[in-house]
């Protein structure tokens, strides 16, 4: 099917920006439910008559009775009273009813436009796996919560990374996805080929920085240490490395992976300012320009909100815009390697 970038496909690109937000918000629910110690409060997985809420005292009762069955209750909030569970039961439940939005949001537009015959050749089969994967972002979301249902409260770290990196996943694919509608502006040789693959480069290190930023997050390792740029006093804390073998502390010791954490941020603020720096001796487009400026805006704010979030012990509000700012990181640096690719050498996704 021949089309028209802007004309024709104006419907789809709106759609797809729609679902990015409302992923992005999603995460951003997502980190406000952890961070209320929510996301265990909810102790069934019920897609579809899970979306209705207790509406009586009766099944209130019993929904609380259930959650009284799990360690959280027992280890953490024993005593709680039915007033204080339904404040916490509020955002998960908001969690995963907003997820089911989502998929809503995606499925009856995406049938729409099949009917309509608006999906041009070769876009139809990404929007069938950007759906897939979003419905498997639900199930780990699930596979997450059922790792705290056991014994110990509280989620498995990797499983929260995994489930974090699925949402991510979502959001890159459906923003390429808009500049291929769009057919936004790409070098046609290759002058900035080099600076490509340095940006391509940096995205690798973003991703790992969204995991251990996730790590962090699991372990709670941000609830320690809240001193900056030292670690209580310690460039490269003495605790951070105490566990054997040396390689759990890169994964399982909460100072450890705060370090790690912090350092790749640091890392970032240089690296990102490095490729600014590359960037003006490179030949680019006014479009070019503009992508990398704001990919180096957007990491000095990340870097600080990160800072701030560590020295006033992770309030609520600093954590989400926190989170926020990983989503927006991400997706800036999306759209430099895209801005920066040459036609000749990018691969449809």
């Amino acid at each position: 099917m021949e089309f028209e970038p802007q004309k024709t496909n104006r419907g789809l690109i709106l759609w797809l920006w729609i679902i990015l937000g409302l992923t992005a918000a999603m995460v951003i629910i997502g980190g406000v439910t952890r961070l209320t110690h929510s996301g265990l409060s909810i102790v069934e997985w019920r897609p579809l008559m899970g979306a209705i809420p207790p509406l009586s005292e009766q099944t209130w009762q019993k929904t609380f009775e259930s959650y009284q069955e799990y360690p959280q209750y027992q280890r953490l909030n024993a005593g709680m009273s039915l007033g204080e569970f339904k404040q916490i039961f509020f955002w998960e439940y908001f969690h995963r009813l907003f997820g089911r939005l989502i998929g809503l949001a995606f499925f009856f537009p995406w049938m729409w436009f099949i009917y309509k015959k608006k999906i041009p050749k070769g876009i139809n089969l990404k929007l069938a796996g950007l759906f897939t994967l979003g419905g498997l972002q639900g199930l780990m979301g699930w596979y997450m919560v059922k790792s705290g249902l056991i014994d110990n409260p509280a989620v498995s770290h990797y499983r929260l990374a995994a489930h974090l990196i699925l949402a991510f996943a979502v959001m890159v694919i459906a923003l390429l996805l808009i500049f291929k509608l769009s057919d936004r502006e790409r070098p046609s040789k290759t002058p900035t080929h080099w600076l490509a693959r340095v940006s391509y480069f940096v995205s690798g290190v973003i991703v790992l920085q969204i995991i251990y930023g996730a790590f962090t997050a699991g372990l709670k390792a941000g609830f320690g240490m809240n001193t900056f740029p030292k670690m209580n006093g310690e460039w490269i804390p003495t605790i951070g490395f105490s566990m054997t073998p040396l390689w759990l502390n890169f994964v399982e010791n909460n100072f450890g992976v705060q370090f790690i954490h912090r350092t790749i941020g640091w890392l970032l603020l240089i690296g990102i300012s490095g490729f600014w720096w590359l960037s003006l001796k490179a030949k680019l487009s006014a479009a070019q320009t503009k992508a990398i400026n704001l990919l180096l805006a957007m990491t000095i704010v990340q870097f600080t909100l990160g800072a701030l979030t560590i020295i006033y012990v992770v309030p609520l509000t600093l954590a989400a815009a926190h989170q926020a700012g990983a989503c927006a990181l991400l997706l800036l640096t999306v759209s430099v390697n895209y801005s920066l690719t040459p036609k000749s050498t990018t691969q449809d996704i």
